[in-house]
């Protein structure tokens, strides 16, 4: 009768098929990390917690149901509420002193909180007594054994499983949530621990899964893989150039242990630089490559899957399930669960997507243990605002004292100010820097005392001279605007011209990115007019740039996208005068765009070298004290109150969104009317999934929401802004036919 117990109903599986393979992956685990957690004690009680977490399925209650005997839930008692009863009433001494374990069995399906189970029910507990020894058995016989463990049970605990529901649940508000109250900071890692591993060893379980294979590989390997994708994109050819891919000195330095600064321009290999750097792992450690944005995450997780393979690779962001859904239909909600709390040995992330777990939110505790011995790589370090890189500081203290990652920083740019504070959270740190390129110089800095709405005529001629134009503006509205006004001027010479920033939907981005890849590659002059997106997102070579005043490190990185390979000659970067839309509301911070104005005029008309360009930051940023900043202060000490607020383990309950990022408050919208089209959205997405129907998403500032009317559909916000494929959202444009403002 035990053995017809089920735990699972499509496909069916037994409760003892299902613990035996849940326990069987934890002997995988004990093995993979007993050196890391080497407390005998703690594996004693974790694996007890594995193999009692589906005890409650014995229930009735929990029978009926999954049997399909009722056709309602009202006599339904969740399993994991039974099973985490059951336990502390056999060894209530125990888990009053150290309650990790078994608030791991209690919350493994839903979040840890105070409304975890519900005293509004009616139901009562049925269970047949003699499953109970049944299971008991069972379980002594099969798995303890092979442990030399001999659980024991005493009468009064089986008695305890006779108890009405309102009992168990009186109980567990009286006697088991207070101690939450007695939780310190400790506890909060071995929580982690025990929680990760339950889950680590169920879920897999379930999907019929297995652990992944270690990756492991050299320097070998990744130039044969470099070399392999240099061949696919036609830059080489011939595998006899194999031995002339050399490593820049660098890269060779990157061939070491431990913490690293990496200082390096763009475009000179800082990817497979710290590659090499990550080789150097323990067998089973992961790798965590993270970046400013989801555009950036996903031209890395390209860059890597060519050199590891599907396999062994994820993407993980905010839209990155629609992203993979794209590019494989198969690809569902289970494998990207997995995938999001870094199951894969490379995990190509958004930095948001490890700072969450610092404020307990969505998986923190598989994300935070899967970083464990981790090689975690950060890129452009000096793109975060004040408060995030609070926040990124106090994670990587956090992560190498408790979890032993280590951690491969890089960045084109670095202040003393930046380089003190990362050598000050970074222990036993080794800067690099890339001394070959430091002499060279791509492009001659122009400064012009005139906004860039004066310079319309001026990039029109470069166009017409054959040139790939970049425009570069700090708003969105201010690119909408300068479109349109060059697009009017140049609508019948044939000149390609494009309008790229945040405000357009996903599948619209995913689409330029591609046109703008298209215009590179061709033979053909073009303008492209974009917004601080261009940064970080788009690997490019143009000819000349037009762009208005930016923070220092915001103008290197928009010059990085002209004459990015070092082959072309008479390349320029024209700065124009900033808006004061720009200094008050885009970059407040210290008098930066005045400073950087002041130091490109010294340097007016200059083909300025990497090293010189590097001086210039450090002048802008001399007297900026980030620690005293009072963004920075609030990033670093954040978690901390909102962990003792959570008693260390609780989930969050608030949205994950936008915590990351001081002063991002913004929401997701889908356009009512596509204008190009003249599709409607409501009706063309009414039937869609929700993987179809995000693809139609984008995101804007929430001020902007009370000015328009919107719609709630499910969990979808629909707004009746203008909106067409051309320009993205337009605030300020009019139209008749709606109700635009």
């Amino acid at each position: 009768m035990f053995k017809e117990i089920l735990a699972k109903s499509n496909p069916q599986e037994t409760l003892p098929e299902h613990v035996s393979k849940v326990y069987n992956i934890w002997k995988q685990l004990e093995g993979k990390y007993k050196r890391d957690i080497p407390d005998d004690n703690f594996w004693h009680f974790s694996l007890i917690s594995v193999v009692f977490h589906d005890f409650g399925k014995i229930t009735n209650n929990f029978q009926d149901v999954i049997q399909g005997k009722v056709k309602n839930f009202d006599n339904y008692i969740r399993h994991e509420f039974i099973s985490g009863m059951f336990l502390a009433a056999n060894n209530y001494k125990y888990y009053k002193s150290c309650p990790s374990s078994l608030f791991a069995v209690l919350s493994h399906h839903k979040p840890l909180n105070l409304d975890l189970f519900s005293k509004e029910t009616t139901a009562e507990l049925n269970i047949v007594s003699q499953l109970i020894q049944d299971f008991l058995l069972w379980v002594n016989k099969e798995l303890f054994e092979k442990e030399n463990i001999k659980y024991t049970v005493s009468d009064i605990s089986i008695n305890y499983l006779k108890n009405s529901y309102q009992q168990f649940f009186n109980d567990y508000k009286n006697r088991i949530l207070p101690f939450l109250n007695d939780l310190d900071s400790s506890a909060r890692n071995t929580y982690i621990n025990y929680k990760a591993i339950l889950q680590i060893s169920d879920w897999l379980a379930s999907g019929n899964n297995s652990l992944p294979v270690n990756l492991l590989f050299d320097t070998k390997y990744l130039k044969t893989r470099l070399l392999f994708k240099l061949n696919k994109e036609r830059k080489k050819k011939g595998q006899e150039l194999f031995d002339r891919i050399e490593l820049r000195e660098f890269q060779k330095k990157s061939d070491i242990q431990g913490n690293v600064i990496a200082v390096a321009p763009t475009g000179s290999g800082k990817t497979e630089a710290a590659l090499i750097w990550a080789k150097n792992k323990k067998d089973s450690a992961k790798i965590i490559y993270l970046l400013p944005t989801k555009v950036t995450s996903i031209a890395i997780y390209h860059r890597l899957k060519s050199y590891f393979g599907e396999k062994h690779t994820a993407v993980v962001h905010s839209s990155a399930f629609y992203f993979r859904k794209e590019l494989d239909d198969s690809y569902d909600k289970k494998d990207y669960l997995l995938d999001k709390t870094f199951f894969r040995n490379v995990n190509v992330s958004t930095v948001d997507q490890i700072l969450t777990q610092g404020f307990n939110l969505g998986y923190w505790e598989l994300k935070t243990f899967h970083q464990k011995n981790a090689k975690v790589i950060i890129d452009e370090i000096h793109l975060y605002e004040p408060y995030t890189l609070g926040l990124i500081m106090s994670t990587i203290k956090y992560l190498q004292e408790n979890f032993n990652a280590t951690f491969y920083i890089m960045t084109a740019t670095l202040p003393n100010t930046l380089k003190r504070l990362l050598q000050k959270y970074l222990s036993n740190t080794t800067l690099i820097e890339d001394r070959e390129l430091l002499g060279q110089a791509r492009n001659v800095f122009i400064v012009r005392n005139q906004f860039i709405e004066e310079s319309v005529e001026e990039i029109i001629e470069n166009a017409k001279k054959g040139k790939k134009v970049l425009v570069v503006v700090n708003t969105v509205d201010s690119a909408i605007s300068l479109y349109k006004t060059i697009k009017e001027k140049i609508d019948a010479d044939g000149i390609n011209i494009l309008c790229y920033h945040s405000r357009f939907t996903i599948l619209h981005r995913q689409e330029k990115e591609k046109t703008i890849f298209e215009i590179e590659a061709s033979e053909e002059p073009g303008i492209l007019i974009a917004t601080q997106v261009v940064e970080v997102s788009l690997d490019i070579d143009f000819d000349i740039l037009f762009t208005e005043n930016a923070p220092i490190d915001a103008i290197i990185q928009r010059a990085g996208r002209v004459n990015r390979k070092r082959k072309k000659s008479g390349t320029k970067v024209l700065v124009l005068k900033h808006s004061e839309i720009s200094e008050k509301w885009v970059y407040n911070i210290n008098d930066v765009l005045n400073k950087t104005w002041k130091v490109l005029e010294q340097n007016n008309n200059e083909q300025l070298t990497e090293e010189t360009l590097i001086s210039l930051v450090e002048n802008v940023y001399s007297d900026f004290d980030i620690e005293e900043n009072e963004e920075f202060k609030k990033g670093l000490s954040i978690y901390s109150e909102e962990q003792r607020r959570l008693s260390y383990i609780m989930d969050n309950q608030a949205n994950e969104n936008n915590m990351t990022r001081l002063n991002m408050d913004t929401i997701n919208v889908i356009p009512m009317i596509n204008h190009t089209s003249g599709e409607d959205y409501q009706i063309l997405l009414a039937d869609k999934q929700s993987f179809e129907i995000a693809k139609y998403e984008l995101s804007i500032r929430k001020n902007k929401e009370y000015k328009f009317r919107i719609e709630q559909w499910n969990h979808y916000k629909f707004i009746d802004a203008y909106y067409d494929e051309e320009i993205g959202m337009d605030f300020k444009k009019k139209e008749n036919e709606t109700e635009f403002i």
